[in-house]
């Protein structure tokens, strides 16, 4: 929080650059039903931060924010990245039970195929060889 502050006036942490994954799920639910951040950009603003938001998973957005805070002079940068816990794997996506807890490896096999697609690439192949001969024990 104090960060925008130290150093100043003369040697501002120009060089410092905080990312927040904002996904929006803490160990064992929702942020919101637990205790509830926001408006975490107005916070991190009041405290003299400049707040960019981005699409954290779109890294083209991630990029265009670094560069961003790499020129941004006088404080360091706040980035606040939205993601969504588990995208792209349908039975973690979004999902609380699935923020602290690793997958049995039939589950992982699942979920590296709904990433990638098919057929499966090869440098995926021996991962999921292995995580099926462990599901096997």
């Amino acid at each position: 929080m104090s960060a925008p502050k130290l150093g100043a006036p003369d040697h501002h942490l120009d060089n410092l650059c905080v990312i927040l994954d904002y996904n929006g799920i803490q160990l064992d639910n929702f942020v919101k039903k637990i205790l509830d951040l926001e408006p975490v950009t107005d916070k991190l603003k009041a405290f003299g931060w400049p707040v960019l938001e981005v699409n954290g998973h779109d890294i083209a957005q991630v990029d265009k924010a670094l560069d961003q805070a790499e020129a941004t002079r006088g404080g360091p940068t706040f980035i606040v990245a939205h993601t969504i816990k588990g995208k792209g794997v349908s039975f973690m996506e979004n999902d609380p039970e699935w923020h602290g807890k690793a997958p049995k490896p039939e589950e992982a096999v699942r979920a590296i195929q709904e990433i990638v697609g098919s057929p499966v690439p090869g440098w995926a192949e021996p991962i999921i060889a292995e995580l099926a001969a462990l599901g096997k024990k």
